[in-house]
C-alpha cells in the first residue's frame, strides 16, 4: 500500500501558470520534470526562442520553469505576456488597424478592409515588446542597457511620449498591458510635455504634434538597435498564442497577428544577437496554431526551423518503465513523500498501484488512458484523486470509476479543437455518428454511419450537407488523436504516425471506447 493517500499527492495543474501560483516556484522547479529532448541551457541562453509542441504537451509549464531557473541569478528581469488573456478583442483589433496607415480603418467599408493575410502587424508588435522592456528596465534594479545614455534616455522619453495616455492606467490596472498607444488615421499624437526629445522628428502635423504611427515605430526600432548594453539579462515570455475559435474573421486576424508576432520575435532576436544584447524572447506556440498559419502560404517555417525546438514525449522502443510520462508521474509522487515527511518510494508502481489492471501491468495501462501528453497524466489522476482520495492505492475499480468522467472531459477538449473547422451542430453531429460505431470500421461503414444516422439526427444531416468528405472528416478526427488506424500495430498521431491510412481499418482511441458506446467486432480482449 502506498505511504500517502492519493489526495495527499501533489499531481499538478491542467495549465502550468496555474501550476505555479497554487505551488510556488520552489515547489514547481522541483517536481518539473524536464524534457527529454529540450536542452534548457539552449533556450536560456538565446539560441532557441520558438518552443513548440501539442496542446497539452507542457508549453506554459517549460515557460514558467524557465522564468523561475533564470530568476536565481540577482541580475536577471523577465515579464511573463499571456496572449490569450492580455490581448482582448479591443487590442487585437487595434494592432490590425495599426497595419493600415493610408486610410482610417473607421472609414472603409467592411468588405473592403484587406484580407488579413496581406495586412503587415510586426512593426506594431516590435514596438509592444520594446515598451514591455523598457517600461519594466525602468522599474528594475537590474543593469541591462546603460541608462545614463543618451539614447536609451530618448528611447524611454518617446515610448512615454506615445504611450503617456496609457500610464497611470496601467498603473490603476495592475499590470495591465496596453498594446499601443492611441493612433488615428494612421498616426499618432506625441505628448512631448514630459521632456525635451534629442532629435528631430517628421511631423504630420506640428500644431498636433502628430506623426505617422509607422515612422514613430521605426524610429522607436532605430533607437532601441543603438542602445548600449550592460551585463544584466532580460527575458520575454510570451505564452497563450491560441486562434479564435471557428473560421470567422476573427480568426483569419488571429493567424495575421500570431504569424507577425512570431516575426518581431525573430527580427528583435537579430538585433539582439547583433548587438550583444543579453535580451531574451521566448515564446510557446501550439502546433495547430502553426499549422493554421502555414496553411495560409505564411513564410514561418525558416525562423521556427532555425530557432525552435519541439516538445514531444513519445517513446520508440526502449523499456516502458523509462518512458518521460512514467517518470514525471514518479517524480511527483516521490516529492509529494518529500514533502509529507515520509520516505521517498523506490518503486511507486508496486506501492501505490496492484500488479495487474485488466492483466496489463499498470505502466502500460496508465500510458493506454493518455495521447502521451503530461496534461491527459495530470487530468486522469486529478480525477481519480477527487473520486478516490481516500485511498493508498490504484487498481481496476479506481480507473473503472473515473472512466467516464475523464473521457467526457478529454472530448470536451477536443470538441474545442474541432470547433475551428466545424459549427457547433456540426460537431454535435461527428458525436452522433461515432455513438454506438461499431469497430474496428472502413470508411465505407463510416459513410454508411452518417447516412443511417442523418434522418434521424438534424445535427447528422447538417454535418452530410456541410461539404466536408467523410475522409476529412476521419483525418481531423485523427489529427486530434480520437480515432487510429486498428492493426497488430495500431497507428496514432500521438505515437508518431503523422498519416492516416484511409485503406485501413479504424478505430477509437481506447479512452474513449466506452464514452462513445461503441461496439467490438473482433479485439475485445486487448482492449479491456
Amino acid at each position: 500500500m502506498g505511504k500517502l493517500k492519493i489526495k495527499d499527492i501533489m499531481f499538478g495543474k491542467i495549465d502550468g501558470y496555474n501550476e505555479f501560483l497554487e505551488y510556488g516556484d520552489d515547489a514547481c522547479k522541483q517536481f518539473f520534470f524536464e524534457f527529454p529532448n529540450v536542452d534548457i541551457n539552449k533556450v536560456l541562453n538565446g539560441s532557441v526562442y520558438y518552443i513548440c509542441g501539442e496542446k497539452g504537451t507542457g508549453k506554459t509549464m517549460l515557460l514558467k520553469y524557465l522564468e523561475s531557473r533564470a530568476r536565481e541569478n540577482p541580475e536577471v528581469c523577465s515579464e511573463f505576456i499571456r496572449f490569450k488573456k492580455e490581448v482582448d478583442e479591443d487590442q487585437r483589433n487595434q494592432l490590425k488597424r495599426a497595419s493600415l496607415p493610408t486610410q482610417p480603418f473607421e472609414e472603409i467599408i467592411d468588405k473592403d478592409v484587406p484580407l488579413d493575410s496581406t495586412i503587415d502587424c510586426t512593426l506594431a508588435w516590435q514596438v509592444y515588446l520594446i515598451k514591455c522592456i523598457v517600461f519594466t528596465l525602468e522599474k528594475s534594479q537590474v543593469e541591462v542597457f546603460d541608462k545614463k545614455d543618451i539614447i536609451w534616455k530618448n528611447l524611454s522619453l518617446l515610448l512615454r511620449a506615445m504611450y503617456s495616455d496609457s500610464i497611470m492606467e496601467l498603473a490603476l490596472k495592475n499590470g495591465v498591458k496596453k498594446i499601443l498607444p492611441k493612433i488615428k488615421k494612421g498616426n499618432i499624437e506625441l505628448n512631448l510635455g514630459l521632456g525635451k526629445l534629442d532629435f528631430e522628428l517628421e511631423w504630420n502635423d506640428e500644431s498636433k504634434r502628430s506623426v505617422s504611427f509607422s515612422y514613430i515605430a521605426k524610429k522607436a526600432i532605430e533607437l532601441y538597435s543603438n542602445l548600449t548594453p550592460t551585463k544584466g539579462k532580460f527575458y520575454v515570455f510570451i505564452d497563450e498564442l491560441e486562434l479564435s475559435l471557428k473560421k470567422t474573421k476573427k480568426y483569419e486576424r488571429d493567424i495575421t497577428l500570431i504569424r507577425d508576432l512570431i516575426f518581431a520575435i525573430q527580427y528583435l532576436s537579430e538585433i539582439s544577437k547583433q548587438q550583444k544584447y543579453n535580451i531574451y524572447l521566448i515564446t510557446a506556440i501550439r502546433n495547430d496554431v502553426y499549422r493554421h498559419v502555414s496553411a495560409k502560404g505564411l513564410e514561418i517555417n525558416k525562423p521556427i526551423h532555425d530557432y525552435g525546438i519541439q516538445i514531444s514525449w513519445q517513446q520508440k522502443g526502449g523499456n516502458i518503465e523509462d518512458h518521460p510520462l512514467l517518470k514525471m508521474l514518479e517524480k511527483k509522487i516521490n516529492y509529494s513523500e518529500k514533502a509529507m515527511g515520509v520516505a521517498v518510494t523506490k518503486n511507486i508502481w508496486s506501492e501505490y498501484f496492484t500488479n495487474k489492471i485488466h492483466d496489463t501491468q499498470p505502466q502500460t495501462f496508465v500510458l493506454r488512458q493518455t495521447w502521451h501528453k503530461p496534461r491527459d497524466l495530470i487530468r486522469l489522476f486529478n480525477i481519480i484523486q477527487e473520486i478516490q482520495g481516500e485511498k493508498t492505492i490504484v487498481n481496476q475499480e479506481t480507473f473503472e470509476r473515473v472512466r467516464q468522467r475523464y473521457a467526457e472531459e478529454s472530448w470536451s477538449e477536443m470538441e474545442e479543437t474541432l470547433t475551428v473547422t466545424y459549427s457547433d451542430k456540426e460537431v454535435i453531429g461527428i458525436r452522433q455518428v461515432l455513438t454506438g460505431i461499431r469497430v474496428p470500421f472502413t470508411l465505407s461503414e463510416f459513410i454508411s454511419a452518417i447516412d443511417g444516422k442523418k434522418e434521424l439526427f438534424d445535427e447528422v444531416d447538417v454535418l452530410d450537407r456541410s461539404g466536408h468528405k467523410p475522409l476529412e472528416i476521419l483525418r481531423d478526427l485523427y489529427d486530434i488523436g480520437v480515432i487510429g488506424n486498428y492493426g497488430n500495430v495500431p497507428r496514432f498521431i500521438f505515437l508518431g504516425d503523422q498519416e492516416i491510412n484511409p485503406m485501413a481499418s479504424f478505430t477509437l482511441h481506447y479512452p474513449l471506447l466506452k464514452f462513445f458506446g461503441a461496439s467490438i467486432k473482433r479485439f475485445e480482449k486487448s482492449v479491456n
